[in-house]
């Protein structure tokens, strides 16, 4: 039913407006006063009822766009779409954007073991604690497979560096369980900071080279800032 809606919803809303112009055409030229009341009353619930709908198929359309499915975080699509807005407002105001790029450590070695539902399951599990250690003006996304990234707007190299190190040792010390199985998993951290607007892709691969480097000790955090070219 409800994707019969969606599907003829332009159709629906150009009826019900048609409908709104009749009623309103009826009521004016025949009615007495009694029965325009009751008419401007049904309509106003009707109308009521409709924007609800409405809204909630908006929600659900901003939900299917830009949040992930398993892990109920933004996804890259939302990630993509809000740089680029932070990257607009450090053009236009001196501050700073910091980027983590967080890699959980030997995630196939779970999947390969427990099987992929129990993968799944610490990827939600793991979702959840980086959302609860992260402020609420900070962005944080699935980036795809074990790899997820946050958005730290307004904030130094210096204090992003604090940040990642504090999840770091969150993870570490926080307690996964599937199937009443204990699982105890590390990750890496990739770090850069920027104050001045650069291009999207560049800024991301400078975290993803600095999580490079984070790899290869593992539950490590790297930071990578940007290159200063010599004139």
């Amino acid at each position: 039913m409800k994707q019969l809606y969606i599907k003829f919803f332009p159709i629906i809303l150009s009826a019900f407006v048609l409908l709104l112009h009749i009623l309103g055409y009826i009521v004016t030229v025949h009615l007495t006063n009694y029965s325009i009341l009751l008419i401007w009353l049904l309509s106003g619930c009707i109308d009521t009822i409709f924007i609800l709908m409405l809204g909630k198929i908006t929600r659900s359309f901003h939900k299917s766009m830009y949040i992930d499915t398993l892990t109920q975080l933004n996804n890259r699509d939302f990630f993509y779409a809000n740089i680029s807005v932070s990257m607009e407002r450090l053009q236009k105001k001196q501050s700073y954007i910091s980027l983590l790029i967080i890699d959980l450590d030997n995630f196939k070695a779970i999947n390969d073991t427990y099987g992929h539902i129990a993968g799944d399951e610490i990827l939600k599990q793991l979702s959840n604690v980086i959302k609860r250690n992260i402020k609420a003006t900070d962005i944080a996304a699935r980036w795809g497979g074990d790899e997820f990234v946050v958005t730290l707007p307004g904030v130094t190299a210096k204090d992003a560096l604090t940040i990642a190190n504090r999840i770091k040792s969150i993870i570490y010390n926080h307690d996964f369980y599937y199937n009443n199985i204990l699982f105890k998993i590390t990750v890496s951290i990739g770090i850069t900071s920027i104050e001045n607007k650069m291009d999207i892709n560049a800024f991301i691969d400078l975290a993803d080279k600095a999580l490079y480097k984070a790899k290869t000790n593992k539950n490590s955090v790297a930071f990578l800032d940007m290159p200063i070219l010599d004139l």
